[in-house]
């Protein structure tokens, strides 16, 4: 109160200040305070008006609204989940048939094969958005080990169509306190990101650096990089460019890396590349 006094007497008027009063009970609740200065034709003050506004049925009704919002929100998530589950089983039906099928068939034409070929990077998509979707709705907890980065950066790469994308690898291993599995899918989202960025064409160059208390992870592409109004909103939930994709991939990855305490960063230069670095404690306490 004293402070929208003081900007009153500075400027003449306060509009809609919120201010929260007591009542006789030392309940509090909020109001919203507007007030100004009369002057007459000469210039001269010759009244003040002020009024409160009792705002706590406005407050009750919007934390309704919030309550009510969250719960929607907590529904879509189990009904995802669900759904995301159920999808995995006939995926794996269709994954198994096509390698029974590549498998009875020795001499496949070519249709045949691209065809088959087809099949198999769709599923393996559809599987990918499907894992992003349950690590987001409903993630497990991490499953520490001392695991080879190389090794898991290896596995990742193995699942992805790399197109015409040379990846540069670290020439050197390090070991990490980590989840093998929650890593992979950083990786592969982060390489996969990359390559769709340069439409399959350019140059992903990973480094490791392994410093006193952390380890670190650059993941460089030369891509287009990414424009600056968008750069804020690339770890929001469901925000994407792409007309393919959850919009979950890199809110899982940060997640994930902040679950092992650890922190994810991206550095952009528009038509030079984009750079995802993340960091690891050399311990992890989750």
């Amino acid at each position: 109160m004293q402070d929208a006094l003081k900007k009153w007497r500075e400027t003449g008027i306060i509009i809609n200040r919120e201010i929260w009063l007591k009542r006789k009970d030392d309940t509090i609740f909020p109001t919203l305070l507007s007030a100004t200065n009369l002057y007459d034709k000469n210039g001269d003050l010759i009244e003040r008006i002020a009024a409160l506004r009792d705002m706590t049925e406005m407050y009750i009704a919007r934390e309704e609204i919030e309550q009510q919002k969250v719960k929607r929100i907590s529904d879509m998530g189990v009904l995802s989940a669900r759904i995301a589950h159920d999808l995995k089983n006939p995926l794996s039906v269709i994954k198994n048939s096509i390698e029974l099928m590549k498998m009875r068939t020795n001499n496949q034409d070519d249709k045949t094969r691209v065809d088959l070929e087809r099949i198999e990077r769709a599923t393996v998509r559809i599987s990918h958005q499907i894992e992003e979707v349950l690590e987001y709705v409903w993630p497990k907890p991490l499953d520490l080990h001392d695991s080879s980065l190389l090794d898991i950066l290896n596995v990742a790469i193995s699942k992805i169509n790399l197109q015409q994308v040379a990846i540069d690898l670290p020439k050197t291993d390090t070991n990490a306190i980590c989840d093998a599995s929650k890593l992979e899918i950083v990786f592969s989202n982060l390489i996969m990101n990359a390559v769709q960025a340069m439409n399959g064409i350019g140059n992903i160059d990973i480094r490791i650096k392994n410093e006193e208390k952390t380890t670190t992870i650059e993941i460089e592409d030369t891509g287009p990089g990414i424009p600056q109004d968008l750069l804020p909103k690339i770890f929001e939930p469901l925000f994407t460019t792409r007309q393919i994709g959850t919009g979950l991939g890199l809110v899982s990855c940060k997640s994930i890396i902040e679950k092992h305490g650890g922190t994810i960063t991206s550095q952009t230069q528009i038509n030079k590349g984009t750079t995802f670095i993340i960091e690891l404690p050399k311990i992890c306490n989750n």
